[in-house]
């Protein structure tokens, strides 16, 4: 085999595998709006299927060779960029996919549906124990299958880099425990601050919020001609079926948070759909996963969407279409928006707190595959750290334990990835103001063009050709670092709140 041989069978490889990975994509939109209850257990059949024959993709003799091939060859030797990216993603999918035994795939593929049934029939009777048999089995499925991947790594280890690529559990624990820090701190200073005052805003009419949040993420960039909205899910997210093709999935209400879920979707879709042609032609399109996926998406919703200046722009435009705002000031709103009020649910909780509910997340996966933490242990672990961390618990396990889908639907060793992309857009804001130094200003103005056209060159472009690392290195010319995001925290919340 020669070196040009090599790579057109990795390319050939790599687009297979993008043709799997956006089935499975569809049948996760079908699965969460249109799936009919008694078509999920063939359905999840039909997905287990799916999940084997992409992991076929990396058994058979054609990777075979190109591993053979690339034995000893050095990621610094090859020629280009997108070379060493498709080298890099090759090696770790043929180690993931020969090294998982596929009885213990295919059992854990058809594991995933009884799971899912068994946490919502948890959550609607407020009862952990239903589902605690089944976190257990989907836990230790999921050491059995990152033990097989890598016998010499500590299975949580192999599963957050299969989530973040590039990231040692120790640099992420380190950068948590400065972030945490940083975080009790401000939130201690701004409880005994001087809280602005609130007033209550009403819920709107659903279909006309639903229609100013999405010209907003129009607005941002989010074109119509790579994807579509769709309102009919419990929890929104954005799915990447093809390279011009990402789809934010919403659902329908009339509070003002619609707008930035549209933000946050919009940042997601924006990235997964911004890459190169170049890019797109080696199958490296779609973005970095995992944090700095979230990255991009809480930037659009956080940096962007949560500014003042954003909405010295944009709230004339919505006192005028949604009346409930009309006898609302622009300082009124932006002092609800920007409420610090710790509360035991994520996907509610503030800018400020947000990435606490993340950090305990990923310490309890921690200390559990540790063996410090048992599935009966759990719940209780859950509430602790609650009180601990932000002075409250959980009243029942619905609003504890049970919350989040994660765990039930094959998310295990992600929770990181949440507060991980609060780090980073703190890293981006910085290096964005550099570049883009009356940035504040022109988005008072409503010219979002910059931000979108140094997104654009600076990240999107790039697809997944690097990893969150190396982009960090070449924006920032640093890693990893928790200081920008909390700088960034002490500035806006304290200002507000009149601390220092």
């Amino acid at each position: 085999m020669r070196y040009q041989d090599c790579l057109h069978s990795i390319r050939q490889l790599n687009e297979q595998f993008r043709h799997y990975k956006s089935i499975e994509s569809l049948f996760e939109l079908d699965q969460w709006s249109m799936l009919p209850a008694e078509g999920a257990a063939y359905r999840q059949q039909t997905a287990a299927f799916i999940g084997e024959q992409k992991n076929a993709l990396y058994c058979g003799d054609q990777a075979r060779r190109v591993a053979d091939f690339l034995s000893g060859v050095k990621l610094e030797e090859l020629d280009n960029d997108i070379d060493r990216a498709l080298v890099r993603i090759f090696r770790a999918r043929y180690r993931n996919a020969v090294h998982t035994p596929v009885d213990l795939l295919r059992e854990y593929n058809l594991m995933k549906a009884e799971c899912m049934n068994a946490w919502k029939q948890a959550r609607q009777a407020q009862d952990y124990g239903i589902f605690r048999p089944y976190l257990a089995r989907a836990f230790d499925l999921k050491k059995q299958i990152a033990l097989s991947i890598n016998p010499d790594a500590p299975a949580f280890e192999t599963l957050v880099g299969m989530t973040d690529e590039g990231l040692q559990v120790q640099e992420v624990s380190e950068q948590f425990d400065r972030l945490k820090t940083g975080l009790r701190s401000l939130l201690n200073r701004l409880q005994t601050g001087h809280a602005p005052e609130t007033v209550p805003i009403p819920d709107c009419d659903p279909e006309q919020m639903e229609r100013f949040a999405q010209r907003l993420a129009r607005e941002l960039g989010y074109s119509s001609e790579r994807g579509s909205f769709n309102n009919r899910v419990v929890h929104a997210f954005t799915s990447f079926m093809g390279p011009r093709d990402a789809r934010v999935s919403t659902y329908r209400n009339g509070s003002y948070n619609l707008i930035f879920t549209y933000l946050h979707e919009a940042g997601h879709a924006m990235y997964a759909s911004g890459s190169s042609q170049e890019i797109i032609d080696a199958g490296l399109w779609g973005g970095v996963e995992g944090g700095f996926h979230e990255a991009n998406a809480r930037f659009f919703e956080n940096m962007v969407g949560h500014s003042r200046a954003y909405w010295s722009h944009y709230y004339p435009q919505l006192q005028a279409e949604l009346a409930p705002f009309r006898d609302i000031s622009l300082d009124a709103f932006y002092a609800v928006t920007h409420q610090v009020r710790p509360t035991p649910r994520r996907i509610s909780s503030d800018e400020v707190t947000y990435s606490l509910h993340a950090i305990l997340r990923f310490e309890l996966e921690r200390d559990y595959f540790a063996g410090e933490l048992s599935a009966d242990d759990m719940a209780q672990a859950w509430n602790d750290k609650y009180e601990g961390y932000l002075g409250i618990r959980p009243q029942n396990d619905t609003e504890g334990v049970l919350q989040d889908m994660h765990w039930a639907g094959d998310y295990i060793g992600y929770f990181q990835s949440y507060a991980l992309g609060n780090i980073y857009t703190g890293q981006i804001l910085q290096a964005m103001h550099e570049d883009i130094p009356d940035m504040d200003a022109r988005m008072a103005r409503g010219d979002l063009q910059p931000i979108y056209v140094w997104m654009q060159d600076k990240i999107w472009q790039y697809g997944c050709c690097y990893t969150a690392g190396e982009l960090m290195h070449r924006l920032t010319g640093t890693g990893l670092d928790a200081q920008p995001f909390l700088e960034y925290l002490e500035r806006t919340y304290g200002a507000l709140y009149g601390i220092s």
